[in-house]
């Protein structure tokens, strides 16, 4: 099983996003050095508790910062933006890193209503999703479908290799547009641990169809993770997480990533709790043992051989520790 990282550079309690982005650095030098295939960076607006609001910049950081693994996006909020302006952007990462650079992009706004108009405040309409990725592709690679407007077009820098895109999704609706683009197939099991993601993977494998993106087909699993030396420390992460949680997804989230011992403070109401309980399955927590035995579960039910885990555990040295526990975890 390949590992690999989404990092939304929490911003614990009592430090501030120049501390968080400073750990996004020493998390994903920490992976790579442990092996890790992949560290993606995420793309949240109007949440002030992670730090990540874009990608592109960030993912420079951490290339600069690292040497081997691949530096991706998890990624961009593709309606948010001209297409070839985000062809531009990875192009550019791509000559600057070569062979290292993952596009992943979804169509989640990524932000409430008024934070997505401002987002948006120039655009007079709505262009459909399929579009968006057929322009994005086709500045990519400089061939658009017929009867496209930007026909002859393409992004520079010119590259050897190319950007790898992948399709994120958390319904398995857009399965069928990176089957049929050939490209890589993110799945959110931590936004969606229904029972959906199987099923996209393998609609997904079974419609793909190869260019010059990939031969094959790629499917990864994405999951939170919070990881303790103990059963009794790996329940305490996962009470802050659904803490954090509870909130992230509401119209009043924490300024920061509460603590262990805020958390510990607590009072759970019974609303609290209803959502906590909604969001159960988002999680995959315990010891390091345990939690590779349910990653490589997750990575069957999935029938794929990468899952990438996002540790919004509250402070930098558990996160460091969560990943040498899992690597040690892995090769025992």
């Amino acid at each position: 099983m390949k590992l690999s990282i989404l990092d939304y550079s929490p911003v614990d309690e009592g430090l501030l996003p120049v501390d968080a982005l400073a750990s996004s650095v020493r998390l994903a030098q920490r992976v790579e050095d442990k092996g890790f295939n992949r560290f993606w960076v995420s793309e949240h607006h109007g949440a002030p508790a992670t730090a990540s609001n874009s990608p592109e910049i960030l993912m420079s950081r951490i290339a600069s910062a690292t040497t081997a693994i691949r530096v991706g996006s998890g990624g961009v909020l593709l309606p948010n933006y001209s297409s070839l302006k985000i062809a531009e952007n990875y192009q550019l990462l791509e000559a600057l890193f070569p062979n290292r650079i993952d596009l992943g992009f979804g169509r989640a706004p990524g932000a409430d209503r008024r934070t997505s108009q401002a987002l948006n405040d120039e655009k007079s309409e709505s262009i459909p999703y399929s579009r968006k990725v057929s322009d994005l592709l086709g500045f990519v690679t400089g061939r658009h479908p017929s009867g496209s407007p930007y026909a002859g077009m393409r992004a520079h820098p010119q590259t050897r290799g190319k950007p790898q895109p992948f399709v994120l999704g958390a319904s398995g609706a857009t399965a069928e547009i990176a089957a049929q683009a050939g490209l890589g197939f993110t799945f959110a099991h931590f936004i969606n641990p229904s029972g959906d993601g199987p099923l996209a993977a393998k609609a997904y494998r079974v419609a793909f169809k190869r260019n010059d993106f990939a031969t094959e087909p790629t499917v990864i699993v994405a999951v939170f993770v919070a990881v303790g030396d103990t059963e009794a420390q790996a329940r305490e992460f996962a009470d802050a997480f659904h803490l954090w949680l509870t909130y992230a997804e509401s119209a009043s989230p924490f300024e920061r990533v509460p603590s262990l011992a805020t958390t510990r403070d607590h009072n759970w109401s019974p609303d609290e709790l209803a959502v906590r309980k909604r969001n159960k399955g988002r999680l995959i927590s315990g010891t390091a043992t345990q939690v590779v035995t349910q990653l490589r579960e997750l990575g069957n039910a999935y029938g794929t051989d990468e899952v990438m885990i996002n540790l919004m555990m509250p402070g930098e040295s558990a996160r460091l520790c969560a990943i040498d526990a899992i690597s040690q975890a892995m090769v025992l």
